[in-house]
């Protein structure tokens, strides 16, 4: 993509408003627009491809999360953003497959209860797990009401409540996932499970791309702790790799890209994420940014952690730090990579890092 040349005083304007999903960000459904050279969707959609893309995207802002109540996971997991009003909704209960999930207020999360596995013996687990009928779903009503909201200003993302290894974990509970992972004797069971799982990924993705305008498949699956992961690169090619591959791929011919939520510390487990074909990767803080980025940059997209900038801390502070982590991402000529922050809220700090990080990027940006 051509380089746009910086105009600070026509970019610091604001051309109108941007229709998106009630969420902490935009309560009544609108965002401001801003006068970006490009849109936010195409800026991404250039990283993406490998190209330098015009400024740092901020995830949060640029990246529009969109889980409908109307799949069960959602609701179970605690995580439901779609167009109808959240107050009084269900959190927690049971998700597609009967697994039922206890939500956890001080967390705003929700967890399986240990101690009563659904599955007590994974050699048998078709005697336990039911699959469940995808199309009975109510994808109509709910691509009525939600659709006009998934616009092309920015690019829509939709999380799938819970990846392999979560769902294993969900069936066995967390020592019985792991056990099986491991254990030859446990081992053909596990592939023929994640076999079946793949399959279903599958058909679930088609029926998102036939209802929805997704961009963006978000596949949420923990493989580690905050010290390391949970198992060996060995066992992660051996056990889920194949399988990530096929769910990647159901993405990827489907014209989505598939993004790996995958929290721990997991770098080591990188090369595995690449070669199953995941496109991005936004790593907590624990693991090393400028590692990833040195290495793996040309490979996956990734995630990096803004400085911490207080509501207090100065204009002229606050510039400066938004210069060093800026120049921070130049690990390589052109870095793919996301600005992400946990909080997706517009506080005062949040607003702060965002007045200074999209000029700076975006000079620095304009001269790759």
């Amino acid at each position: 993509m051509n380089r746009k040349p910086y105009d600070a005083e026509k970019e610091s304007k604001i051309t109108g408003t941007m229709i998106c999903l009630p969420n902490p960000n935009a309560k009544d459904g609108k965002m401001p627009k801003p006068a970006t050279p490009i849109s936010y969707r195409d800026n991404i959609l250039s990283m993406l491809k490998g190209e330098p893309p015009q400024w740092l995207a901020y995830y949060a802002s640029e990246v529009q999360m969109f889980n409908p109540r109307f799949i069960p996971d959602n609701i179970a997991r605690a995580m439901v953003s779609d167009a109808e009003p959240m107050e009084g909704i269900q959190k927690g209960g049971k998700d597609l497959f009967g697994v039922d999930w206890e939500y956890e207020a001080l967390v705003n999360g929700s967890m399986v209860k240990p101690g009563n596995p659904k599955c007590p013996d994974i050699n048998q687990w078709e005697k336990y797990i039911t699959f469940p009928d995808l199309e009975k779903l109510d994808w109509k009503r709910s691509s009525e009401i939600n659709s006009p909201y998934l616009s092309d200003d920015r690019m829509n993302e939709w999380t799938v409540f819970s990846g392999l290894f979560e769902r294993l974990i969900s069936f066995c509970d967390f020592e019985g996932a792991a056990m099986a992972l491991m254990d030859e004797d446990q081992q053909d069971a596990v592939h023929r499970l994640f076999d079946k799982l793949a399959d279903f990924y599958d058909d679930y993705f088609g029926l998102i791309k036939k209802h929805f305008k997704v961009d963006i498949i978000q596949f949420h699956d923990d493989w580690g702790s905050q010290r390391a992961p949970f198992f060996s690169i060995a066992t992660c090619r051996e056990m889920l790799v194949p399988y990530l591959k096929r769910i990647a791929e159901s993405a990827h011919k489907r014209g989505m890209y598939f993004h790996l939520h995958c929290c721990g510390k997991n770098e080591m487990l990188v090369p595995a994420m690449i070669e199953a074909g995941v496109d991005i990767w936004i790593p907590q803080p624990m693991n090393d940014s400028q590692y990833l980025i040195k290495n793996f940059n040309d490979k996956i997209v990734l995630g990096v952690n803004p400085p911490k900038i207080e509501e207090d801390i100065d204009d002229a502070r606050a510039r400066e730090l938004c210069e060093e982590f800026v120049k921070s991402t130049f690990a390589v000529p052109y870095p793919r990579v996301f600005c992400f922050a946990s909080s997706v809220t517009r506080t005062p700090s949040t607003m702060k890092l965002l007045k200074h990080l999209y000029p700076v990027s975006r000079e620095y940006y304009s001269k790759l």
